[in-house]
């Protein structure tokens, strides 16, 4: 053997050891000598699913999920009559106010024809009209072809416009039917 023998850490015996030649064995390792070139590597890994929630995680959202339904169904069920009254109170009031408009302009008419007939024109009109009477010295030529028809006399002002199916809106009649408004 020569003088210059190793040692495990790959130094010389009988050489100085300094502090950046020195290497220190890794803890657990089992005196071999390690090489720089050769790096410990750990087992590999198996594939594994992707990571599932814990189920404590899991039941936490269920119970959320059904509070906040319990929630929702006891909130409907409270506040469905108020909201059933108040809508039905704006339809009758909607309806109301339409037949309100209606009887205005109805009324408007009226006290214009009630004007009209204050006029000594107007006076005679309605007599000539409604009565059939006529002057001193004029005579009154009915001509017929054959058949003896009335018309029908006009009404008097605007009458109040019926609102149709087709001019109701599609919301209005779904909600019609949730609230029970006919």
């Amino acid at each position: 053997m020569t003088a210059a023998r190793k040692t495990q850490n790959g130094a010389t015996a009988g050489a100085r050891r300094t502090s950046s030649s020195t290497r220190k064995a890794p803890a657990g390792a089992s005196g071999r000598a390690s090489s720089p070139s050769k790096k410990r590597t750990a087992a590999p890994r198996r594939a594994s699913a992707p990571a599932r929630k814990p189920v404590r995680q899991r039941r936490d959202h269920r119970a959320l999920t059904v509070i906040l339904i319990v929630t929702i169904v006891l909130a409907a069920w409270t506040l469905y009559p108020v909201l059933r009254l108040q809508y039905q109170q704006q339809r009758q009031k909607a309806s109301l106010e339409q037949e309100l408009a209606g009887l205005k302009e109805r009324n408007e008419g009226l006290r214009a024809q009630v004007d009209r007939l204050k006029t000594p024109e107007g006076i005679e009109e309605a007599a000539r009209q409604n009565l059939g009477l006529v002057k001193k010295g004029e005579r009154v030529v009915v001509v017929t072809d054959g058949e003896t028809t009335r018309a029908p006399a006009p009404e008097v002002g605007a009458q109040t416009r019926s609102v149709t199916a087709s001019e109701t809106s599609v919301w209005l009649e779904v909600l019609d039917v949730v609230f029970g408004v006919q």
